[in-house]
């Protein structure tokens, strides 16, 4: 057997986008975010604060805010009914808390919304050589299958951000309780 590999340099879209979220609404999301606390004890690649992957299912609270993501996310894609949020959780960096690096593989597209970031620890997309130093209500949209990871997070001030996934509708309605409500008969 003969293996070639091929290591191409295609474009890559990252979306950072300001949403424009109230500040009485992003510091609801954050108090929440404080009662939720830790489910997942580390033992993700996030080393941090984090929720469940089903935020939603936690606090009605985000739900306003999911939308917003979707309604943002679906604006550029063509396969709007054919996308679902999958996954979505939380996260609370506090001083020396990290992300190693990983991916969302089979996701399709995933995202981070920053409801408290200084923009000092960075997130970084590894193999890339790119990363954005996200501030308070900055969305970043990037590819799944990209390699990320946040060094350690050394300012006084918790950065806090809401994290999840997209995936194909038809790769996630065998599992349907674990997708997100969102109304397409509005779009």
């Amino acid at each position: 057997m003969i293996i070639n590999r091929h290591h191409l340099r295609s474009p890559v879209e990252i979306m950072e986008v300001k949403l424009g979220i109230p500040q009485n609404y992003k510091q609801e999301c954050i108090d929440e975010i404080y009662k939720i606390g830790d489910s997942q004890n580390q033992i993700t690649n996030v080393k941090a604060i984090m929720s469940s992957w089903f935020l939603w299912k936690e606090s009605k609270i985000f739900n306003p805010l999911l939308n917003t993501i979707m309604d943002t996310i679906l604006a550029s894609s063509k396969d709007k009914k054919h996308l679902t949020l999958s996954e979505v959780w939380s996260a609370i960096y506090e001083k020396n808390h990290y992300t190693v690096s990983h991916s969302h593989v089979p996701s399709y597209i995933s995202f981070v919304y920053y409801l408290q970031s200084s923009g000092n620890t960075p997130l970084v997309f590894d193999n890339m050589e790119f990363s954005l130093k996200p501030i308070d209500d900055t969305l970043i949209i990037f590819p799944g299958y990209l390699n990320h990871s946040v060094p350690s997070h050394n300012d006084e001030k918790d950065r806090i951000c809401v994290a999840g996934n997209i995936k194909w509708r038809e790769n996630s309605l065998k599992n349907n309780e674990n997708i997100y409500p969102y109304n397409f008969n509005n779009k």
